[in-house]
């Protein structure tokens, strides 16, 4: 199709270039017959004005001035006259090829936009607001069963939160990070930030209770249009991804990572004996995961912990503070190794996934 169209384009521009080359071919005939025609009457006028016995060379002058002038006058409207009746035709048809072109090349573009749009590149469309991150690092990790936070574990020699941390750093839609960490551990960003150079802001706050308590946490250093709340324990996840989920918040208000589900999913009740049971099994088409980061207009991040903390609403999620408020949120697909690392498997597959992608160790 592509091809096809290419022709057409090739066919209407030399179509347009014959015509314009045509259209001024006729109007240089049509001066050297102009030019032909003077020199012919200029000639044939002075012989009958040419001086007698009593005639003053200054009389012959005047009549040569006044009949060179009339000629030159009558010239230039009978080529005016015959360039706009032969070309003008010829020319009109030239710009309707032109057009034609541009109307191809048109819609060429708007297939473009629509190309680069579902592929997650947003072309020419408007600038992106402002982005903030909050990178939550206050968990414990006590499924991986490791004397520090899990966080703080290494991946080819570099500490997990670094690995999220410098897919951040180096995404210039970013403005500012608040990294929500304990203080005891800060200084692992602190002493890492000290060897790089830094663009976006950089801002720190305390973990909560809970979850939402350390989003909170982390909203409050925020200053920017759009927040894009991320677990630190996801080193894995890519700007192409942030970058899609960014745009879908701009135009929706919220959105998140998420893959399609690809286990059967149960949701179960509680037997007679407390026993778990199956109470049903959950359209798998309709069943996402949710990743992070998760993106949202930051406005309406405050308001949702209004309306959670007014009616005491505890969620694990960050879009859920949107959805209880009855706003959409839109799913962008993300990728399937964006994992959260919580295991000691996790680690060597979050290993085997940096190697793939050609990160190198970091030496000891």
């Amino acid at each position: 199709q592509q091809g096809r169209s290419s022709i057409q384009a090739s066919e209407a521009a030399a179509a347009t270039a014959m015509a314009v080359a045509f259209a001024a071919g006729l109007v240089l005939t049509e001066a050297v017959r102009s030019a032909s025609a003077a020199l012919t009457f200029a000639t044939t006028r002075l012989a009958s004005v040419a001086p007698s016995r009593g005639a003053s060379a200054s009389r012959i002058s005047d009549v040569q001035t006044a009949d060179a002038q009339g000629l030159r006058s009558s010239t230039l409207r009978r080529d005016s006259h015959r360039s706009t009746s032969v070309a003008g035709p010829v020319l009109a048809f030239a710009a309707l090829a032109s057009r034609a072109v541009g109307r191809r090349r048109d819609r060429r573009g708007l297939a473009n936009k629509v190309g680069k749009r579902a592929s997650g590149t947003s072309g020419d469309a408007a600038p992106v607001p402002s982005v903030g991150v909050v990178l939550l690092s206050g968990g414990v990790g006590k499924r991986m069963g490791a004397k520090i936070p899990k966080q703080y574990l290494k991946l080819l020699g570099l500490e997990i939160a670094l690995h999220s941390l410098n897919i951040f750093l180096d995404m210039e839609e970013v403005s500012e990070i608040a990294i929500v960490v304990a203080k005891e551990w800060r200084h692992v960003f602190e002493d890492y930030l000290a060897t790089r150079d830094v663009r976006p802001k950089i801002k720190y706050a305390s973990g909560g209770a809970e979850r939402q308590d350390s989003v909170f946490n982390g909203l409050e250093q925020i200053t920017s249009e759009l927040v894009a709340v991320h677990d630190i324990a996801r080193p894995l996840v890519t700007a192409e991804e942030v970058r899609k989920v960014i745009a879908d918040a701009a135009a929706c208000g919220a959105a998140l990572l998420a893959v399609k589900t690809k286990a059967t999913v149960k949701q179960s009740k509680v037997g007679s004996e407390g026993e778990d049971l199956v109470a049903s099994t959950l359209d798998r088409k309709v069943i996402w995961e949710a990743h992070t980061p998760q993106v949202i207009r930051a406005d309406l991040l405050r308001e949702g912990f209004k309306n959670a903390t007014e009616n005491k609403l505890e969620v694990t999620d960050d879009v859920s503070l949107v959805e209880q408020l009855g706003k959409p949120v839109k799913l962008t697909e993300g990728e399937y190794t964006n994992i959260k690392v919580t295991t000691p498997e996790d680690i060597q597959l979050a290993e085997t996934i940096l190697r793939s992608r050609g990160v190198k160790p970091v030496p000891e």
